[in-house]
């Protein structure tokens, strides 16, 4: 059975969400008859029902009469344009931290768990989704920033 990534993709017609299968894109809605399917969060949204039924588009690719784009040639965009929230855990980004104190020489932080403090979230702005490749200008409040 064959694997496959969800990307949302570039087409004539606008952004569409996209199978990629070994190393071409095929149009998900078109694959899979289900029009809800023109768009990640659209397949997101079905997630329960759509596993099986992305499994089974993914098998039969290439083998009907939807043609895939080669991957190389495909623009691809954000995985999920304009999603209503992001919400993040900081504890993702200990790593990061970590490094950045190294970057820094600095000593690293303590874990806020053995201060026992508790986990801290936020929410970022759904703008702020950048496509692979995009260039991100910084505003004026900020000199620089980092991803």
């Amino acid at each position: 059975m064959a694997g496959y990534k969800l990307a949302t993709y570039q087409s004539s017609n606008g952004p569409r969400a996209g199978l990629v299968v070994d190393d071409k894109v095929f149009d998900a809605a078109k694959l899979t008859g289900k029009t809800a399917y023109a768009t990640v969060l659209g397949i997101l949204e079905d997630w329960r029902a759509s596993q099986g039924i992305l499994r089974k588009a993914a098998a039969s690719a290439g083998k009907g009469k939807v043609k895939g784009e080669p991957l190389g040639r495909t623009r691809l965009l954000a995985p999920v344009r304009w999603p209503s929230a992001i919400y993040c855990a900081g504890a993702n980004y200990a790593d990061h931290a970590a490094e950045m104190a190294r970057r820094m020489n600095r000593p690293p932080e303590p874990d806020p768990h053995t201060l026992g403090l508790k986990a801290w979230h936020f929410i970022k702005a759904s703008r702020t989704l950048a496509n692979p490749g995009a260039t991100v200008k910084i505003s004026g409040i900020s000199d620089h920033v980092d991803w």
